[in-house]
């Protein structure tokens, strides 16, 4: 597992109703919107801090000293949703 994805994974919170949690996965990110155990979306690299898969993207924000603050989740019919990182 490329070191560089464990920046990405930690809990992230976003609009009132959602939330989701990033891990590592073997070649990419999986994230799971919500609490259950289901809902589970396997993204892969597509370009600098930004995963995938086929409509579905999670373009991930940085601030000035590198580090990652959030992430917005965009798919046919969710565009743009933000998510900030947790503490």
């Amino acid at each position: 597992m490329p070191p560089e994805l464990d920046a990405y994974a930690g809990c992230y919170a976003g609009e009132p109703w959602a939330s989701a949690e990033v891990m590592t996965a073997e070649g990419g990110l999986t994230v799971r919107f919500g609490r259950g155990p289901s809902g589970r979306l396997e993204l892969t690299a597509a370009a600098p801090d930004v995963f995938r898969r086929g409509a579905m993207v999670a373009r991930f924000h940085r601030d000035v000293a590198g580090e990652v603050t959030g992430f917005s989740y965009s798919d046919p019919l969710l565009p743009g949703l933000r998510f900030t990182r947790r503490a």
